[in-house]
């Protein structure tokens, strides 16, 4: 659009805006003054380029339509109210026109079923161009939604004021008002149909035909022939026909490389290798262009700026890429017609369009046609190279060898992606597939080279299967086969460290893989980017797990590439551990800031004993020196990514939520010659807006307190993880370049607690701590003894209050459900073998002298128990006792008394032992006189 039609209608609009806003606050009723003024109309002139050689334009007048409605404004407005330089224009004003409404309307094919024949002319010349220009379409009331009345308008207008002096009162107001209306939202119309008329009427550079290179008359007969038949078949737009020249223009292209370039030292001579089926090809475009295009009825379609771009495109190539050719002789013209001269590439069975396919170049191909390499491709797409090539496509009952190269074959990459993608696309839209090249491919290719020198035939097709789709493709030559792979190997060179490594002692599994379209390192402390700013875009993100025969030995790495579309790639991999890797999810919610320690802390304080202060470098999970800034493509990748780096790579046997925490239970099993099964804790924590784990593990031995008041658990002795660096107490820092990293694993203990929300979670968590019992029964008790109440005397313990639990084997273990254990726990810690575990067998109860007490207290019978420091999770023994052996449990043989600290509690206890199940866990108790009196003493 010119800059004076601009400015006109920038005038205009800013008048009308204006006029409402004095309308609705005026206080005096509109009266009319008789005419006025007439609007100047503004002479929208085509910005013209410059006339060079070669180049002719085809102008076209812009006239006021019949009843543009403009002048109409003269009977409603001021002249003052029409000029207002100084306002500003708001964009939205005026209803955009879409490109498929301006070629719609005027192509040739869309209003008739039967194709025109060509026009034998093969020159544009500007009288021609002059009249080819149909009048800009104007909206009927069939489709009057596209010039839609503002709604603005109507909002304003509706908001009156009654003014005690207006003439007519307030009705009169209302009329006048809804009067502008009218003629405002009509004159609004009228303006989208001049700035949709002057778009068309941009002049339409043409690079003139060479009369040299031009086909006969011979040639172009069938060029017509052909392109009617498809006629017959198919619908195509102005926009479908430049994509099929465009085609062509390109295959010439790939056949000759001088073709590719913009300046050639030589000219080509047809005959000389594939010169004529190129120059064949460039006389296919060239005729399409000149011949179809440019004929008087599909002009129309051709003003929207997409097709003008690649009708310059296309006309410039072409006459570039002719002017490189000597003229053809008579012998070398009747030569062509041995060459393919078919528009229409062949296609296979499996590839046929549908029913429903009626128009020619599908949607997906569209983008890759394109003149210019670096045109072709949605906006966030880049294309690395293309080429064409054979292909056979389908089962091997369908598939054919094709001949001449009918499809194009595209290396591209996407924003916010790394991974390289490889399409394969025909000339009719049918095919157009993508997916990922992966290193797979590569290797499958070089793996068809000759065993002796390694060399691919290029005759050897690569296989490329897209799903259902089974494409095999063919270069024609080993340039363009080595053209085509140097890209993906030289990518997958530059970033092997994200595959996972083959090793001997050791397993390594991939656990994440996205993209990111925004990874930035932090500084660790502030959080804010390093200076100078490091941020990469489109990056390839992985979480690696790499596993040995001792579980609690897994680490972990995280690999961050570069996109495959730099030109140097490049890739690095950071260490990770298992817990205490810190997630922020503060800001939107596709972003995730992470931090963590490594193993590159220094600490000096300590010598050898001579004075020689000794260096090392250390894990400290307290103190994170890491921290990085993801964004991902959506919200999902980010949660992906956080439950990866807060959980283990294996389910769980148990998890529980309170709020944003968890608790989970997994069972780990080493893969060595004395395999070891024990358990990991994994706990979750939310500290501000920070999310954090804590892992650690529990063998089979083990010792625990049960807090049933606190609802709390926690066990003294377990095993955390500690990583070691490679620079350790040495007398001298790391070699300048040299950093130290992580070198192996080490245990450390500590302790952990673990809390709940109620008794029954704790139950079910503590189940899942043993592999056959589970846990029915648990509360404190004043004392356990292991002898039989007196009569006389006391048969108090002097150990002090316990823990009293019954575990019961499960169903689906050896045994069955009737085997049920007691286990206790005394408090004491002058006790050392805390821990009590005695069989209840069947009868056990009958057996009892307690058992119709209405007390608080219960004798069992004489019977085997165990003492000792630990508990046997597996078998629910008391274990590691101090008067004996290593790993043996004292069994003794003796009675077992228990007081407790209620009656009730006494009567669950035997109701779980007798199956009955017990009172519900948060049913109100009655307490019993002799309870209140225990409670009172």
């Amino acid at each position: 659009m010119s800059s004076i039609g601009n400015s006109s209608l920038a005038r205009i609009e800013i008048s009308l805006l204006q006029a409402l806003e004095r309308q609705e606050a005026s206080q005096d009723t509109i009266e009319t003054a008789g005419e006025l003024a007439p609007i100047a109309r503004s002479q929208t002139e085509p910005v013209g380029a410059s006339k060079s050689k070669g180049m002719v334009e085809v102008p076209e007048e812009l006239e006021e339509p019949e009843g543009l409605g403009l002048r109409r404004l003269k009977r409603a407005f001021t002249g003052a109210t029409l000029v207002e330089p100084t306002a500003d224009l708001t964009s939205d004003l005026t209803p955009p026109m879409s490109e498929e409404d301006v070629s719609d309307s005027g192509s040739p094919v869309a209003s008739s079923s039967k194709p025109k024949p060509f026009r034998k002319a093969s020159t544009f010349s500007v009288q021609q161009g002059v009249k080819a220009f149909p009048p800009c379409p104007l909206p009927s009331e069939e489709n009057s939604d596209t010039f839609p009345k503002p709604r603005s308008w109507k909002r304003k207008a509706s908001v009156g004021r009654e003014t005690p002096n207006a003439k007519g009162g307030k009705d009169k107001l209302h009329h006048d008002q809804d009067g502008v209306m009218d003629v405002v939202a009509d004159a609004m119309n009228e303006l989208a149909k001049v700035r949709q008329k002057e778009q068309s009427a941009r002049p339409l550079r043409i690079v003139r035909e060479d009369p040299v290179h031009q086909a006969d008359d011979h040639l172009e007969e069938r060029f017509r022939h052909l392109a009617e038949e498809e006629l017959r078949i198919r619908r195509l737009s102005a926009r479908d026909w430049l994509r099929v020249a465009t085609w062509w223009l390109l295959k010439a292209r790939s056949q000759v490389p001088e073709l590719e370039t913009h300046s050639s030292t030589r000219s080509l001579r047809i005959g000389d290798g594939g010169t004529s089926q190129a120059y064949v090809d460039l006389l296919k475009s060239s005729w399409i262009l000149h011949t179809v295009i440019l004929d008087r009825n599909n002009l129309s379609s051709l003003m929207t700026d997409e097709n003008r771009k690649l009708f310059y495109n296309l006309s410039d190539g072409i006459n570039e890429d002719l002017s490189k050719y000597e003229p053809p002789g008579i012998s070398q013209r009747q030569a062509l017609m041995n060459q393919n001269i078919n528009m229409w590439e062949l296609l296979q069975p499996e590839e046929e369009t549908s029913e429903d396919d009626v128009l020619l170049p599908g949607s997906d191909n569209q983008r890759w046609i394109t003149v210019e390499q670096d045109d072709a491709g949605a906006e966030d797409e880049t294309v690395l190279y293309r080429t064409f090539v054979n292909a056979a496509i389908g089962s091997k009952k369908y598939r054919i060898k094709s001949r001449g190269a009918p499809y194009m074959l595209i290396l591209s990459t996407s924003d916010g992606e790394s991974q390289l993608k490889v399409t394969v696309c025909n000339q009719s839209g049918t095919i157009s597939l993508t997916r990922d090249f992966t290193p797979d491919d590569l290797r499958d290719r070089l793996n068809q080279g000759s065993p002796s020198s390694g060399d691919v035939d290029v005759r050897d097709g690569m296989p490329l299967n897209f799903g259902k789709m089974s494409i095999t493709v063919a270069f024609m030559s080993d340039g363009e086969q080595q053209r085509f792979m140097d890209f993906p190997r030289t990518y997958f060179n530059a970033v092997k460290r994200r595959e996972p490594r083959r090793m001997e002692r050791a397993t390594e599994t991939l656990l994440f893989d996205r993209s990111v379209e925004v990874f930035e390192p932090l500084e660790s402390a502030t959080l804010k980017p390093l200076t100078p700013r490091q941020q990469w875009g489109s990056c390839d993100l992985r979480v690696l797990e790499t596993t040995g025969k001792e579980g609690w030995r897994t680490t972990r790495r995280l690999v961050i590439s570069s996109s495959a579309g730099e030109k140097r790639p490049w890739c690095t991999e950071i260490f990770l551990p298992l817990s205490n890797v810190r997630v922020s999810r503060k800001g939107t919610a596709r972003e995730a800031i992470i931090k963590w320690s490594d193993c590159t802390h220094e600490q000096s304080d300590r010598t050898d004993g001579n004075y020689n202060r000794m260096y090392s470098y250390t894990y400290d999970e307290n103190n994170p020196n890491i921290a990085l800034r993801l964004f991902f493509k959506n919200s999902a990748d980010a949660t992906d990514f956080e439950d990866t780096a807060m959980k283990l790579s294996i389910p769980p046997i148990f998890s529980s939520s309170t709020g944003p925490d968890s608790r989970l239970v997994y069972s780990i099993s080493d893969t060595d010659t004395t395999p070891k099964n024990y358990k990991a804790i994994l706990l979750t924590h939310t500290r501000l807006d920070w999310k954090y784990s804590e892992l650690v593990s529990m063998y089979r031995d083990t010792d625990f307190i049960y807090d049933s008041t606190a609802t709390r658990i926690r066990f003294p002795h377990v095993y955390y993880t500690d990583y070691i660096s490679s620079h350790v107490e040495k007398l001298y820092k790391p070699d300048p370049g040299t950093v130290p990293h992580f070198s192996h694993c080490e245990k450390k203990v500590g302790n952990i607690n673990v809390e709940f929300e109620d008794e029954a979670t704790m139950f079910r968590f503590m189940s899942a701590l043993t592999p056959e019992y589970n846990l029915i029964f648990s509360r404190p008790a004043h004392y356990v003894a292991t002898k039989a109440p007196r009569k006389f005397g006391s048969t108090k313990s002097n150990k002090g209050q316990a823990q009293v639990q019954l575990w019961q084997q499960r169903r689906d273990t050896k045994g069955g459900s009737n085997n049920i254990r007691l286990v206790s726990r005394w408090e004491e810690s002058k006790v050392e073998d805390k821990w009590l575990s005695f069989p209840i067998r069947q009868g056990t109860l009958q057996q009892s002298q307690t058992k119709n007490d209405h007390s608080n207290r219960i004798s069992l019978p004489k019977g085997p128990y165990e003492r000792g420091r630990k508990l046997d999770m597996k078998n629910l023994a008391a274990t590691d006792s101090k008067t004996a052996s290593k790993g043996e449990g004292s069994r003794r043989v003796g009675p077992v008394t228990i007081c407790f600290e209620s009656v009730s509690d006494r009567e669950e206890f035997i109701a779980a032992i007798e199956g009955s199940g017990g009172k519900e866990k948060g049913e109100e108790v009655k307490k019993s006189p002799f309870d209140e009196l225990i409670d009172f003493k």
